[in-house]
């Protein structure tokens, strides 16, 4: 029917203005009373816009004035035969057309009578209320049409946005950010109110929030959230990109059913007003919406994100070294940071559904540390196939704990205990590298293989967690006994003195631990038993006991096995790494000749000296000793029998074996069993 409508402006002269001062008439009960010289004045100004059907009768029409450089409209009437046939659509896209170089075109509109979604769809959004002058004192809605938005409103919100990063958010993540919701599940909006991101990135509204604000049916809480609004900068865009930008929104949104309901419309509204405002994000947790995003960025060139994955974006540009992989253990196996979209994922592979853990609650743990990446970091273990392995986050909330909140590994991976292992002792080292004294396990939901490696790691239960002592310091046995004693109290004064800052209690009874220690080391003779003071040191690694009859030895070893036995700095001289099987291992076997071992013993500590290999060339930084780690055993025995026992546990086929005793199966070489390797960060070179 739209192609058989005329629409035609007419002045006090026309033949059609006595049909629209019936049709006002006659509808007078909504429209309010006016005189007919008010019709006159109007149609004398030609502010009368009509609507003519192919009989040229008015079926309908439009009346405003224009004042303060904004069109207000008086009436918008059609007939009620008529009604629902986009009459009232082309009376107003005339009036558009015809104001486009004033500011906007506004109007007033009796709530009660339910016609928000007309207004909502000509491109309209609720700005105010105020009373009707109806004897029932009706509310009163203020719609408004933006062409062009007041230039020191726009001066305002470029100066807002500024050298930021502007991102447009929905109103579902609106609603969350209001104070008062304080529904667990909209953590991940309320992600975006920590004080670090409002610095880097401006969250802003468009007016589709007025629409959806208007929706509320409680007068106070419209008022509250209207008020909540005003906090936040307002994008700008004129009608007719918005226009542009819905239609080619559209394929998006009728792609499924062919229609769409109003809460639809009004999610492709708001994703229509930030993109013809130009926006870098779009900020939603809609899933119709997150399901597109691929599409809309290919036409739009707009990011749309979860609120989780924008914390995670941020973070990347202002740490893009930091989110390079890293190979772990100098193997084809890689450890890096969270980044953004992989939350669901995470959840798929690492919820531990078995120990009764709930999706809510993992995914509550994970936004609390996406959210603050001041505080933690969370990273993931993956394979060459880029399939997650593990899963952990690190908080650095206390400055003398290293605390991880989730600790979890893939159920079923093959190597899923070595690299358990391997986690721990490498978060030791983290902890122990910044200067950290105890590195502190809460997450509720182990599996048991890793509570046992806790267990065999020196971890200590304190109730439902797990401390352990790691000490990055080298002092003699009656130095490092009065440096345990005295450790509780030094924490307890430095965490009452930042208390503030911390929401945790301190206990200093979980730390009674250290005591014992303290005890055993002041005693004579736990120095001369060197059995005992290895395991002290091993409990608390990467402490070492100077004046502990522990001996020492330099062994010399070629790149080519120092690199997949602990060395991971030359693994990476390597394109192919080194070989995950053996490098993730914590304890590992090499075997050598027994001929000049300096009188090699168990316990003790192992100084390796990474030789040059001249038929291997390629690799910098040897010729020096480059690591230290502990001497858990010898063992003497034919070549057969060794590799037979040690065979998971090192680097060498058969045929180095045999080599290295001179190709006769009978000769006796040395297996040196050894475990948790520090490289050092200074090697110190044979010269």
């Amino acid at each position: 029917m739209e192609r058989n409508i005329r629409i035609e402006v007419i002045d006090s002269n026309s033949p059609h203005l006595e049909a629209v001062i019936t049709l006002g008439r006659t509808n007078a009960k909504t429209l309010g009373q006016m005189p007919q010289g008010a019709f006159l004045d109007y149609a004398a100004n030609k502010c009368v816009v009509v609507a003519l059907s192919p009989e040229e009768q008015c079926v309908g029409y439009l009346m405003y004035r224009i004042s303060k450089h904004i069109a207000c409209i008086a009436h918008l009437c059609v007939d009620k035969d008529w009604r629902g046939k986009h009459v009232a659509k082309q009376l107003i896209n005339h009036l558009i057309e015809e104001t486009k170089e004033l500011d906007g075109i506004k109007l007033s509109c009796r709530r009660d009578y339910g016609l928000d979604k007309m207004w909502s769809s000509f491109g309209f959004t609720p700005r105010s209320e105020k009373p009707g002058r109806n004897k029932a004192g009706k509310l009163l809605t203020i719609w408004f049409l933006e062409h062009k938005r007041p230039k020191l409103l726009t001066l305002l919100a470029e100066q807002a946005i500024g050298t930021k990063l502007c991102a447009a958010i929905d109103t579902n993540v609106f609603f969350d950010l209001d104070e008062d919701n304080t529904n667990r599940q909209v953590e991940d909006s309320k992600s975006l109110a920590a004080d670090w991101l409002q610095s880097e990135v401006e969250l802003c509204l468009t007016d589709e929030i007025d629409i959806e604000i208007n929706r509320c049916a409680d007068e106070i809480q419209r008022k509250k959230l209207r008020a909540f609004a005003s906090n936040f900068t307002r994008l700008s865009c004129s009608h007719e990109e918005f226009q542009i930008t819905c239609q080619a929104l559209e394929q998006y949104f009728f792609e499924c059913c062919g229609r769409m309901a109003e809460n639809e419309a009004s999610d492709m509204r708001h994703l229509a007003r930030a993109i013809a405002a130009k926006v870098q994000f779009f900020i939603t947790r809609d899933r119709g919406i997150l399901d597109k995003e691929d599409l809309i960025y290919t036409k739009f060139n707009v990011l749309i994100l979860r609120p989780s994955d924008l914390i995670i974006r941020l973070d990347e540009l202002c740490r893009e070294v930091d989110y390079q992989p890293i190979r772990l253990a100098g193997t084809s196996i890689e450890k890096r940071l969270v980044q953004a979209g992989q939350q669901k994922k995470l959840a798929d592979s690492f919820l531990s559904y078995k120990n009764g853990e709930t999706l809510s609650e993992f995914q509550h743990q994970l936004q609390r540390a996406i959210a603050d990446p001041n505080c933690f970091e969370c990273y993931v273990v993956r394979d060459e196939q880029e399939d997650p392995l593990a899963f952990i986050i690190y908080s650095r909330q206390l400055p003398y704990e290293l605390k991880i909140p989730m600790f979890r590994i893939r159920r079923n991976y093959k190597f899923s205990q070595t690299v358990i292992s391997h986690l721990i002792l490498l978060s030791i080292k983290i902890a122990a590298k910044e200067n950290r004294q105890f590195t502190r396990i809460t997450d509720e939901y182990l599996d048991e293989s890793t509570v046992q490696t806790l267990i065999k790691d020196c971890f200590i239960r304190v109730e439902n967690e797990w401390l352990r002592a790691n000490l990055a310091v080298v002092k003699t046995a009656l130095e490092l006994s009065n440096y345990l004693t005295q450790l509780p109290s030094e924490l307890e004064t430095k965490f009452m003195k930042e208390e503030s800052h911390f929401s945790n209690t301190f206990k200093k009874q979980d730390y009674s631990f250290c005591q014992q220690f303290a005890t055993a080391l002041s005693e004579l003779t736990t120095i001369k038993d060197a059995r005992l003071t290895t395991e002290i040191e091993r409990c608390l690694y990467p402490a070492k006991i100077i004046d502990a009859e522990i001996p020492c030895f330099i062994i010399p070893i070629q790149p080519q096995w120092a690199e997949n036995l602990f060395d991971e700095h030359l693994a990476r001289q390597n394109i192919f790494g080194a070989n995950k099987e053996i490098a993730l291992r914590r304890e590992v076997v090499y075997y050598r000749s027994k001929l000049n071992s300096g009188e090699l013993k168990a316990p003790g500590r192992i100084l390796w000296y990474v030789s040059q290999n001249k038929k291997v060339k390629g690799y910098y930084q040897v010729q020096s000793i480059r690591a230290c780690s502990r001497l858990d055993e010898i063992i003497i025995d034919t070549p057969k029998n060794l590799f037979r026992q040690f065979k998971r546990l090192g680097v060498y086929e058969f045929k180095n074996v045999f080599e290295t005793a001179n190709k006769d199966l009978n000769n006796q070489i040395m297996a040196v069993r050894f475990s948790d390797t520090e490289l050092f960060s200074n090697p110190v070179p044979f010269k």
